[in-house]
Protein backbone atom coordinates (compact mmCIF):
# COMPACT_ATOMS: atom_id res chain seq x y z
CA UNK A 1 0.00 0.00 0.00
CA UNK A 2 2.86 2.34 0.87
CA UNK A 3 4.48 1.46 -2.44
CA UNK A 4 1.27 2.36 -4.29
CA UNK A 5 1.08 5.70 -2.47
CA UNK A 6 4.74 6.37 -3.17
CA UNK A 7 4.27 5.46 -6.83
CA UNK A 8 1.24 7.74 -7.07
CA UNK A 9 3.22 10.58 -5.44
CA UNK A 10 6.15 10.06 -7.80
CA UNK A 11 3.78 10.01 -10.79
CA UNK A 12 2.19 13.25 -9.57
CA UNK A 13 5.60 14.92 -9.29
CA UNK A 14 6.60 13.73 -12.75
CA UNK A 15 3.34 14.96 -14.25
CA UNK A 16 3.74 18.30 -12.46
CA UNK A 17 7.31 18.69 -13.74
CA UNK A 18 6.16 17.66 -17.21
CA UNK A 19 3.50 20.34 -17.18
CA UNK A 20 6.07 22.95 -16.17
CA UNK A 21 8.56 21.84 -18.81
CA UNK A 22 5.88 21.93 -21.52
CA UNK A 23 4.57 25.33 -20.44
CA UNK A 24 7.88 27.06 -19.90
CA UNK A 25 10.87 26.45 -22.18
CA UNK A 26 14.36 25.88 -20.85
CA UNK A 27 15.78 28.46 -23.26
CA UNK A 28 14.79 31.87 -24.62
CA UNK A 29 15.64 33.44 -27.97
CA UNK A 30 16.52 37.14 -27.87
CA UNK A 31 16.95 39.50 -30.79
CA UNK A 32 20.00 41.60 -29.89
CA UNK A 33 21.57 44.83 -31.16
CA UNK A 34 18.67 45.57 -33.54
CA UNK A 35 18.59 49.25 -32.58
CA UNK A 36 21.91 49.70 -34.41
CA UNK A 37 20.64 48.15 -37.66
CA UNK A 38 24.15 46.74 -38.19
CA UNK A 39 25.39 46.24 -41.73
CA UNK A 40 28.67 44.78 -40.59
CA UNK A 41 30.28 43.67 -37.34
CA UNK A 42 33.36 42.08 -35.86
CA UNK A 43 32.82 39.00 -33.71
CA UNK A 44 35.40 37.20 -31.59
CA UNK A 45 34.22 33.81 -30.39
CA UNK A 46 35.77 31.58 -27.75
CA UNK A 47 35.11 27.84 -27.40
CA UNK A 48 32.34 27.85 -29.98
CA UNK A 49 31.37 25.43 -32.72
CA UNK A 50 30.99 27.50 -35.90
CA UNK A 51 28.82 26.38 -38.79
CA UNK A 52 28.45 28.05 -42.18
CA UNK A 53 28.41 26.64 -45.68
CA UNK A 54 30.27 23.33 -45.59
CA UNK A 55 32.33 24.33 -42.57
CA UNK A 56 31.55 22.83 -39.15
CA UNK A 57 34.41 23.20 -36.73
CA UNK A 58 35.06 23.67 -33.02
CA UNK A 59 37.17 26.80 -32.64
CA UNK A 60 39.00 27.73 -29.44
CA UNK A 61 39.41 31.34 -30.55
CA UNK A 62 38.16 32.83 -33.78
CA UNK A 63 37.66 36.36 -35.09
CA UNK A 64 35.39 36.95 -38.07
CA UNK A 65 34.17 40.02 -39.94
CA UNK A 66 30.55 39.77 -41.12
CA UNK A 67 29.06 42.09 -43.74
CA UNK A 68 25.51 42.16 -45.00
CA UNK A 69 24.91 41.91 -48.73
CA UNK A 70 21.13 42.10 -49.18
CA UNK A 71 19.91 38.68 -47.92
CA UNK A 72 23.37 37.10 -47.75
CA UNK A 73 26.30 37.42 -45.34
CA UNK A 74 29.81 38.09 -46.56
CA UNK A 75 32.03 36.20 -44.09
CA UNK A 76 35.67 37.29 -43.86
CA UNK A 77 37.73 34.58 -42.16
CA UNK A 78 41.33 35.75 -42.34
CA UNK A 79 42.31 35.50 -45.99
CA UNK A 80 39.20 33.44 -46.84
CA UNK A 81 35.91 34.92 -48.06
CA UNK A 82 32.52 33.22 -48.07
CA UNK A 83 29.00 34.24 -49.03
CA UNK A 84 26.31 32.41 -47.10
CA UNK A 85 22.67 32.64 -45.95
CA UNK A 86 23.54 32.49 -42.27
CA UNK A 87 26.22 31.60 -39.74
CA UNK A 88 25.75 29.68 -36.47
CA UNK A 89 27.84 29.81 -33.29
CA UNK A 90 27.08 27.14 -30.70
CA UNK A 91 27.96 27.06 -27.00
CA UNK A 92 30.59 29.75 -26.85
CA UNK A 93 31.39 33.20 -25.53
CA UNK A 94 31.42 36.23 -27.80
CA UNK A 95 32.67 39.77 -28.07
CA UNK A 96 30.78 41.75 -30.70
CA UNK A 97 31.77 45.17 -31.98
CA UNK A 98 29.76 47.29 -34.38
CA UNK A 99 31.63 49.92 -36.45
CA UNK A 100 31.48 53.48 -35.00
CA UNK A 101 30.46 52.00 -31.61
CA UNK A 102 33.23 52.01 -28.99
CA UNK A 103 31.54 49.52 -26.67
CA UNK A 104 32.41 45.85 -27.09
CA UNK A 105 29.37 43.79 -26.10
CA UNK A 106 29.85 40.40 -24.47
CA UNK A 107 27.47 37.44 -24.71
CA UNK A 108 27.40 33.70 -24.15
CA UNK A 109 25.11 30.99 -25.51
CA UNK A 110 24.16 30.17 -29.10
CA UNK A 111 24.21 32.78 -31.87
CA UNK A 112 22.42 32.71 -35.19
CA UNK A 113 23.19 35.52 -37.62
CA UNK A 114 21.40 36.11 -40.91
CA UNK A 115 20.81 39.05 -43.22
CA UNK A 116 17.69 40.73 -44.53
CA UNK A 117 17.51 43.76 -46.78
CA UNK A 118 21.10 44.68 -46.02
CA UNK A 119 20.79 44.48 -42.23
CA UNK A 120 22.34 41.80 -40.04
CA UNK A 121 19.86 40.01 -37.79
CA UNK A 122 21.37 38.54 -34.59
CA UNK A 123 19.52 36.03 -32.40
CA UNK A 124 21.01 34.85 -29.11
CA UNK A 125 19.67 31.74 -27.38
CA UNK A 126 20.33 31.39 -23.64
CA UNK A 127 18.98 29.24 -20.79
CA UNK A 128 15.91 30.73 -19.11
CA UNK A 129 17.61 31.28 -15.76
CA UNK A 130 20.63 32.90 -17.40
CA UNK A 131 18.23 35.29 -19.12
CA UNK A 132 16.56 36.01 -15.77
CA UNK A 133 19.89 36.78 -14.08
CA UNK A 134 21.01 39.11 -16.86
CA UNK A 135 17.59 40.76 -17.09
CA UNK A 136 17.47 41.32 -13.33
CA UNK A 137 20.85 43.07 -13.33
CA UNK A 138 19.95 45.04 -16.49
CA UNK A 139 16.63 46.32 -15.10
CA UNK A 140 17.22 46.40 -11.30
CA UNK A 141 21.02 46.35 -10.93
CA UNK A 142 21.64 49.91 -9.70
CA UNK A 143 19.08 49.54 -6.92
CA UNK A 144 21.25 46.95 -5.17
CA UNK A 145 23.76 49.69 -4.33
CA UNK A 146 21.92 52.20 -2.11
CA UNK A 147 23.69 55.34 -0.94
CA UNK A 148 22.36 56.88 2.27
CA UNK A 149 19.09 55.02 2.87
CA UNK A 150 18.19 53.74 6.33
CA UNK A 151 18.23 49.92 6.28
CA UNK A 152 17.00 47.79 9.17
CA UNK A 153 17.03 44.41 7.38
CA UNK A 154 20.55 43.14 6.64
CA UNK A 155 19.13 40.34 4.46
CA UNK A 156 17.29 42.79 2.17
CA UNK A 157 19.36 42.04 -0.95
CA UNK A 158 18.36 38.38 -1.03
CA UNK A 159 14.65 39.24 -0.65
CA UNK A 160 14.84 42.03 -3.21
CA UNK A 161 16.67 39.77 -5.68
CA UNK A 162 13.91 37.17 -5.33
CA UNK A 163 11.33 39.89 -6.02
CA UNK A 164 13.26 41.38 -8.94
CA UNK A 165 14.00 38.05 -10.60
CA UNK A 166 10.33 37.03 -10.22
CA UNK A 167 9.43 40.21 -12.14
CA UNK A 168 11.79 39.34 -15.00
CA UNK A 169 10.90 35.65 -15.09
CA UNK A 170 7.13 36.20 -15.05
CA UNK A 171 7.19 39.05 -17.57
CA UNK A 172 9.41 37.10 -19.97
CA UNK A 173 7.29 33.94 -19.77
CA UNK A 174 4.07 35.89 -20.27
CA UNK A 175 5.52 37.51 -23.42
CA UNK A 176 7.13 34.50 -25.09
CA UNK A 177 6.85 34.76 -28.86
CA UNK A 178 6.24 38.50 -28.82
CA UNK A 179 8.67 38.73 -31.75
CA UNK A 180 7.75 35.40 -33.33
CA UNK A 181 7.46 36.99 -36.79
CA UNK A 182 11.13 37.93 -36.52
CA UNK A 183 12.11 34.44 -35.36
CA UNK A 184 12.73 35.10 -31.65
CA UNK A 185 10.85 35.49 -28.37
CA UNK A 186 11.94 38.86 -27.00
CA UNK A 187 14.14 41.82 -27.92
CA UNK A 188 16.87 43.38 -25.78
CA UNK A 189 15.19 46.82 -25.56
CA UNK A 190 12.60 48.42 -23.29
CA UNK A 191 9.95 47.25 -25.76
CA UNK A 192 10.43 43.90 -23.98
CA UNK A 193 13.13 43.92 -21.27
CA UNK A 194 16.61 45.39 -21.13
CA UNK A 195 19.23 42.70 -21.76
CA UNK A 196 22.81 43.92 -21.34
CA UNK A 197 24.74 40.74 -22.14
CA UNK A 198 27.11 38.44 -20.29
CA UNK A 199 27.44 39.11 -16.54
CA UNK A 200 30.55 39.07 -14.43
CA UNK A 201 30.15 36.79 -11.39
CA UNK A 202 30.09 39.65 -8.89
CA UNK A 203 27.05 41.20 -10.58
CA UNK A 204 24.67 38.38 -9.70
CA UNK A 205 23.21 37.47 -6.30
CA UNK A 206 22.72 33.71 -6.10
CA UNK A 207 19.41 32.45 -4.68
CA UNK A 208 17.65 29.14 -5.18
CA UNK A 209 14.25 30.72 -5.81
CA UNK A 210 12.62 30.42 -9.24
CA UNK A 211 9.42 32.22 -8.36
CA UNK A 212 6.78 33.31 -10.84
CA UNK A 213 3.42 35.03 -10.55
CA UNK A 214 0.31 33.58 -12.16
CA UNK A 215 -2.88 35.41 -13.11
CA UNK A 216 -4.75 33.16 -10.66
CA UNK A 217 -4.53 29.63 -9.26
CA UNK A 218 -3.45 27.37 -12.11
CA UNK A 219 -3.43 30.34 -14.49
CA UNK A 220 -0.91 31.70 -16.95
CA UNK A 221 2.18 33.75 -16.15
CA UNK A 222 1.23 37.25 -15.11
CA UNK A 223 2.55 40.14 -17.17
CA UNK A 224 4.46 41.69 -14.29
CA UNK A 225 4.75 45.35 -15.17
CA UNK A 226 7.19 47.40 -13.14
CA UNK A 227 8.48 50.96 -13.12
CA UNK A 228 11.07 53.03 -11.30
CA UNK A 229 9.03 55.32 -9.04
CA UNK A 230 5.25 55.61 -8.64
CA UNK A 231 5.42 58.90 -6.73
CA UNK A 232 2.96 57.52 -4.19
CA UNK A 233 0.16 56.59 -6.59
CA UNK A 234 -0.32 53.21 -8.31
CA UNK A 235 -2.89 52.45 -10.99
CA UNK A 236 -4.23 49.50 -12.95
CA UNK A 237 -2.95 48.85 -16.49
CA UNK A 238 -6.23 49.95 -18.08
CA UNK A 239 -5.41 53.59 -17.21
CA UNK A 240 -2.62 53.47 -19.78
CA UNK A 241 -3.78 50.62 -22.02
CA UNK A 242 -7.51 50.42 -22.75
CA UNK A 243 -9.38 47.10 -22.44
CA UNK A 244 -6.55 45.47 -20.47
CA UNK A 245 -7.64 42.21 -18.81
CA UNK A 246 -6.81 40.81 -15.36
CA UNK A 247 -6.66 44.33 -13.87
CA UNK A 248 -7.52 42.88 -10.42
CA UNK A 249 -3.99 41.44 -10.23
CA UNK A 250 -2.45 44.91 -9.93
CA UNK A 251 -2.46 47.24 -6.95
CA UNK A 252 -4.24 50.57 -7.37
CA UNK A 253 -4.12 53.55 -5.02
CA UNK A 254 -1.60 54.85 -2.50
CA UNK A 255 1.82 53.20 -2.31
CA UNK A 256 1.79 53.04 1.49
CA UNK A 257 2.77 50.14 3.77
CA UNK A 258 3.22 49.88 7.56
CA UNK A 259 4.74 53.29 8.34
CA UNK A 260 1.97 55.22 6.57
CA UNK A 261 4.59 57.01 4.45
CA UNK A 262 4.97 56.82 0.67
CA UNK A 263 7.37 53.95 0.07
CA UNK A 264 9.30 55.56 -2.78
CA UNK A 265 9.60 58.99 -1.16
CA UNK A 266 13.42 58.74 -1.14
CA UNK A 267 13.65 58.04 -4.87
CA UNK A 268 15.63 60.66 -6.81
CA UNK A 269 12.71 60.65 -9.27
CA UNK A 270 9.97 61.63 -6.83
CA UNK A 271 9.05 64.79 -8.73
CA UNK A 272 9.74 66.45 -12.07
CA UNK A 273 8.77 69.50 -14.10
CA UNK A 274 9.01 70.45 -17.76
CA UNK A 275 7.80 73.19 -20.08
CA UNK A 276 6.29 72.59 -23.51
CA UNK A 277 5.97 75.68 -25.68
CA UNK A 278 3.12 76.05 -28.15
CA UNK A 279 5.71 75.70 -30.89
CA UNK A 280 6.93 72.42 -29.36
CA UNK A 281 3.40 71.05 -29.31
CA UNK A 282 2.70 72.19 -32.87
CA UNK A 283 5.82 70.29 -33.98
CA UNK A 284 4.83 67.21 -31.99
CA UNK A 285 1.28 67.10 -33.32
CA UNK A 286 2.16 68.49 -36.76
CA UNK A 287 -0.54 71.11 -36.48
CA UNK A 288 -1.07 74.88 -36.12
CA UNK A 289 -2.57 77.31 -33.59
CA UNK A 290 -2.16 75.02 -30.59
CA UNK A 291 -3.82 76.83 -27.67
CA UNK A 292 -5.43 74.34 -25.24
CA UNK A 293 -4.06 71.35 -23.29
CA UNK A 294 -6.13 69.60 -20.64
CA UNK A 295 -5.47 66.37 -18.71
CA UNK A 296 -8.24 63.81 -18.14
CA UNK A 297 -7.76 61.52 -15.14
CA UNK A 298 -8.47 57.95 -14.12
CA UNK A 299 -7.31 56.51 -10.77
CA UNK A 300 -5.56 59.84 -10.13
CA UNK A 301 -3.33 59.47 -13.17
CA UNK A 302 -3.61 61.05 -16.60
CA UNK A 303 -5.39 58.68 -18.97
CA UNK A 304 -5.93 61.01 -21.94
CA UNK A 305 -5.29 64.55 -23.14
CA UNK A 306 -7.77 67.04 -24.61
CA UNK A 307 -6.23 69.66 -26.87
CA UNK A 308 -7.37 72.27 -29.33
CA UNK A 309 -5.74 73.45 -32.55
CA UNK A 310 -6.83 75.24 -35.73
CA UNK A 311 -9.24 72.43 -36.66
CA UNK A 312 -11.02 72.18 -33.30
CA UNK A 313 -11.02 70.07 -30.13
CA UNK A 314 -9.39 66.63 -30.06
CA UNK A 315 -8.50 63.84 -27.62
CA UNK A 316 -5.45 61.57 -27.48
CA UNK A 317 -4.52 58.70 -25.17
CA UNK A 318 -1.79 59.65 -22.72
CA UNK A 319 0.42 56.75 -23.90
CA UNK A 320 0.45 58.23 -27.40
CA UNK A 321 0.96 61.75 -26.04
CA UNK A 322 4.02 60.70 -23.99
CA UNK A 323 5.35 58.65 -26.90
CA UNK A 324 5.21 61.63 -29.25
CA UNK A 325 7.07 63.81 -26.75
CA UNK A 326 9.66 61.07 -26.10
CA UNK A 327 10.40 60.52 -29.77
CA UNK A 328 10.77 64.25 -30.37
CA UNK A 329 12.59 65.46 -27.25
CA UNK A 330 13.88 62.36 -25.43
CA UNK A 331 12.20 59.96 -23.00
CA UNK A 332 13.12 61.90 -19.85
CA UNK A 333 11.31 65.06 -20.90
CA UNK A 334 8.04 63.80 -19.39
CA UNK A 335 8.77 61.07 -16.86
CA UNK A 336 5.33 59.71 -15.95
CA UNK A 337 1.59 59.97 -16.54
CA UNK A 338 1.06 61.53 -13.12
CA UNK A 339 1.13 65.27 -13.73
CA UNK A 340 -0.82 68.52 -13.62
CA UNK A 341 -0.92 71.08 -16.44
CA UNK A 342 -0.51 74.79 -15.90
CA UNK A 343 -1.02 77.17 -18.81
CA UNK A 344 1.29 80.12 -19.44
CA UNK A 345 1.47 82.79 -22.15
CA UNK A 346 3.80 80.82 -24.41
CA UNK A 347 2.95 77.22 -23.54
CA UNK A 348 2.28 74.78 -20.73
CA UNK A 349 4.06 73.64 -17.57
CA UNK A 350 3.78 69.94 -16.73
CA UNK A 351 4.43 69.30 -13.04
CA UNK A 352 4.61 65.61 -12.23
CA UNK A 353 5.53 62.88 -9.79
CA UNK A 354 7.42 59.63 -10.24
CA UNK A 355 9.18 57.94 -13.12
CA UNK A 356 7.27 55.43 -15.25
CA UNK A 357 3.69 54.33 -15.83
CA UNK A 358 2.80 53.62 -12.19
CA UNK A 359 1.47 50.13 -12.96
CA UNK A 360 2.58 46.98 -11.16
CA UNK A 361 5.69 47.01 -8.98
CA UNK A 362 7.37 50.26 -7.94
CA UNK A 363 11.10 49.45 -7.88
CA UNK A 364 12.02 52.02 -5.23
CA UNK A 365 8.92 51.21 -3.19
CA UNK A 366 9.58 47.46 -3.24
CA UNK A 367 13.18 48.05 -2.23
CA UNK A 368 12.04 50.18 0.69
CA UNK A 369 9.78 47.32 1.83
CA UNK A 370 12.79 44.98 1.76
CA UNK A 371 14.80 47.57 3.74
CA UNK A 372 12.07 47.48 6.40
CA UNK A 373 12.09 43.68 6.67
CA UNK A 374 9.38 42.53 4.27
CA UNK A 375 9.82 39.06 2.78
CA UNK A 376 9.76 38.50 -0.97
CA UNK A 377 6.27 36.96 -1.04
CA UNK A 378 4.89 39.82 1.05
CA UNK A 379 6.30 42.37 -1.40
CA UNK A 380 5.05 40.52 -4.46
CA UNK A 381 1.52 40.16 -3.13
CA UNK A 382 1.49 43.77 -1.97
CA UNK A 383 1.93 44.96 -5.56
CA UNK A 384 0.06 42.09 -7.23
CA UNK A 385 -2.72 41.31 -4.71
CA UNK A 386 -4.79 39.16 -7.07
CA UNK A 387 -1.90 36.99 -8.27
CA UNK A 388 -0.90 33.44 -7.38
CA UNK A 389 2.73 32.70 -6.45
CA UNK A 390 4.42 29.58 -7.79
CA UNK A 391 7.90 28.08 -7.54
CA UNK A 392 9.30 26.48 -10.70
CA UNK A 393 11.08 23.14 -10.25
Amino acid sequence: MKFVKFGFLLLTILISNSIFSESYPNKIKIGILSKYSPRDLRIQSTGSRILYGNKNSLEKNKTLILRSEKDKIHILNGSENFLNDHILFSGGEYEIQIPKEDTIRKYSGDLEISSKNGILKIILTVPLEEYVRIGTVSEFGDLFYPKKEKISNQNWKSEYWTVSSAMIRSYALSNLGRHSKEGHDLCDLTHCLQFSGKLSKENSIQTSSKRILLTDKGGKSLETFFHSTCGGNLSSPSVLWKNFRNANNYRSGRDIWKSGEILCKNSPYSSWETFLSKEDLENIFETKQFNELEAKYSENRVSSINYQDHSGKKNIQVSEFLSKIGKKFGWNRTRSNDFKIEKSTNGFYLKGKGFGHGTGLCQYGAREMSFQGAKANEILLFYFPGAELKELP
